[in-house]
């Protein structure tokens, strides 16, 4: 009997081995076929930087159905993705119950951007994903795509260059930078006299970008470039933004640093004490590329404390003054131009407020402010 109990209980052991070495069942969600069919209404395209805002292509699809309920709502998202690199897609694109999406030349052009070099054609998926809105089951959703070709065109060149004509004729370039690539905003600070001009994204006349009759940028590729007008003398600086949105070109009045860039606070009333271009009083640009004129400073400040902006490496160099001795900056947001100390006297901000904040300055020589705000 001892015999054929061990036997039994060994049995018992090895069947319970044997089913721990089984792999488990999981779970699967069921797939469904491809529904939509999804098309495209081109094989290929070359995109055209003159017709940005134009369409370029349009996807339909056929409608997905639920499984579970009639009654149930079908939304749809949309993605591309180069072909050969399927993990690289862009932000899906969330089109609701529409069957359809349409992109412009500038649209498209951003996507493939990413993915090949300007006039390099790739193979490009777009793919259709279906959601079924049902309350109680999640639904896998439905893939459907299409495969077309792109060629895609420099969006935003390294510079551009700007063709002035002075009122006696005289013809003259000038080259504009982005202070960040890829931003699409270009600029220079130089002397102006009155002229026309209009920009070129090369040596050559074309492509150029003149000034349509709204007073936007105008991309022009033939015939004439209308141009900008200026009837101003003296340092400006000229922004131009290339972005759909945006779309211009400005002639700004910007205080022109005696160091370009150097710019501190110091003082009591703040946390970097009377310490002259200090790296913790460094001030710093807080405008994007369209708003170079924006500096400003975090940190600690203190209640019947001074402080002032010091611009160059000490004492005896220029500062921004208080508009007032012992002017608040909580309530008085004026500012004026910068000056040695004998030309006005050394006045100070001196806060009424305690604590983390931000003090910045707008340097726009015709609108000259700061503002003083707590820190997030």
């Amino acid at each position: 009997m001892k015999y054929v109990s061990y036997l039994f209980s060994s049995m018992c052991v090895a069947l319970l081995f044997s089913a721990c070495n089984e792999d488990p069942e999981l779970f699967k969600l069921e797939s469904y076929p491809d529904e939509m069919h999804i098309r495209s209404s081109v094989e290929e395209v070359v995109l055209n930087k003159g017709n940005a805002d134009k369409e370029a292509v349009t996807f339909t699809w056929d409608a997905a159905t639920s499984p579970i309920s009639s009654a149930d709502v079908v939304t749809y998202k949309v993605c591309l993705y180069p072909s050969a690199m399927k993990d690289d897609k862009s932000e899906y694109i969330d089109v609701g119950t529409n069957r359809s999406l349409s992109l412009t030349n500038d649209e498209l052009n951003s996507m493939v951007a990413k993915w090949a070099l300007p006039g390099t054609p790739v193979k490009v998926t777009a793919q259709v994903l279906s959601n079924v809105n049902n309350e109680l089951r999640y639904v896998k959703p439905e893939i459907s795509t299409v495969e077309f070709t792109v060629t895609g065109y420099e969006k935003y060149p390294v510079c551009l260059y700007m063709v002035i004509t002075d009122e006696a004729g005289n013809v003259s370039s000038q080259r504009l930078d982005q202070r960040q690539l890829g931003s699409g905003i270009y600029e220079i600070s130089f002397n102006m006299v009155p002229c026309s001009f209009h920009f070129t994204t090369t040596a050559e006349p074309y492509p150029a970008y003149g000034v349509d009759e709204d007073g936007q940028l105008e991309y022009v590729v033939e015939g004439n470039v209308r141009d900008y007008h200026n009837n101003v003398t003296g340092m400006r600086t000229i922004i131009v933004d290339t972005n759909t949105g945006f779309n211009d070109c400005r002639v700004l009045n910007i205080v022109q640093l005696p160091t370009a860039g150097l710019i501190w606070i110091c003082g009591n009333g703040c946390s970097v004490g009377w310490n002259t271009n200090s790296t913790a009083g460094r001030m710093e640009m807080v405008g994007s590329a369209r708003e170079p004129y924006l500096y400003a400073w975090t940190g600690d400040f203190v209640e019947g404390g001074e402080f002032k902006i010091g611009l160059g490496n000490g004492w005896g160099d220029q500062f921004f003054y208080a508009p007032t001795e012992n002017a608040d900056p909580v309530t008085d947001h004026r500012l004026f131009m910068y000056r040695f100390q004998d030309d006005g006297g050394d006045l100070k901000w001196v806060p009424s407020v305690s604590g983390r904040y931000t003090f910045t300055m707008c340097l726009l020589a015709d609108d000259m402010w700061t503002k003083f705000e707590p820190a997030n």
